[in-house]
């Protein structure tokens, strides 16, 4: 789907939905809210019926809405065992497989924890990982992208370098750029000049296009030395949030702005009413 501005949309169908665990129900109401896209959340497993792919992208389709999707919570390609690694990568594929019968371009997931090893052969694993997923997404011709995140937590791999290299490294990777977790896992990103760095420099190390089909994650977020605590809605946090969506406008960004706001869809609504205003 071509873009060229910045859809705003819910991690999840929004809480308003009538039916709270059908996401064709979700997309509909995303649709009346006045939103642009809805991310399908896998958080707990993969697990959809064939008739309900079908019906999402549907009605994805009909109503100009375009859907993302986040994987299980439980990847983790530095796992102790082997086995645990296997299953990591099959949870992926399993992801990007539904994901792409829903419709959804772009898949996020947190793709490991550092588990005290250095961060280095962590990124090293992940790579390889990376690299087979690729390959058998290719084979099953199932052309999505993945994103592996910007974590909150700095247990976590997935900091702006690794992802910046990993992009570099791995064809069909891009950043989920979750800009509140960047601000948690450091402590800085939260101005209007270190916004312009960030996008500065994804631009200049990833070409242009970097910042013409985002998908990024923005909620309010509370944190303390070693990362994220816990979602907050934007109005409860810290969180620059004007400042970075001016940033963004200003680069002329595009994508997918998904919000992880507990109130989801009020959030999502305040931010494009306030990106469409500037």
């Amino acid at each position: 789907m071509q873009m060229n501005r910045l859809l705003f949309g819910t991690a999840g169908v929004p809480n308003c939905t009538v039916k709270k665990n059908n996401p064709i129900e979700g997309v509909k109401t995303i649709h009346a809210l006045g939103l642009d896209c809805m991310q399908l959340e896998f958080a707990h497993g993969v697990r959809m019926k064939e008739e309900v792919s079908s019906g999402l992208r549907k009605i994805s389709y009909e109503l100009g809405i375009p859907l993302t999707s986040h994987g299980p919570y439980y990847i983790n390609l530095n796992a102790r065992e082997q086995d645990k690694i296997d299953s990591s990568v099959e949870r992926i594929i399993q992801t990007a497989k539904i994901s792409d019968l829903c419709g959804a371009e772009s898949m996020t997931f947190h793709a490991a924890f550092y588990m005290k090893d250095s961060p280095y052969d962590v990124f090293d694993l992940v790579e390889k990982s990376m690299n087979v997923i690729e390959e058998r997404l290719s084979r099953l011709d199932i052309e999505i992208e993945l994103r592996p995140e910007l974590t909150g937590k700095t247990s976590q791999f997935g900091s702006l370098e690794e992802l910046i290299t990993l992009t570099k490294n791995v064809t069909t990777c891009s950043p989920c750029m979750d800009f509140s977790h960047l601000y948690a896992r450091t402590g800085e990103y939260n101005t209007e000049e270190e916004f312009n760095q960030v996008l500065t420099r994804l631009k200049e190390e990833l070409g242009p296009n970097a910042l013409k089909k985002m998908h990024i994650h923005i909620s309010g977020i509370s944190s303390n030395s070693k990362g994220d605590l816990k979602h907050l809605n934007l109005n409860q946090s810290e969180f620059n949030w004007k400042a970075l969506l001016k940033t963004l406008k200003e680069h002329d960004a595009s994508g997918y702005v998904i919000c992880n706001s507990p109130n989801l869809e009020v959030d999502a609504k305040m931010m494009k009413d306030y990106y469409t205003s500037i």
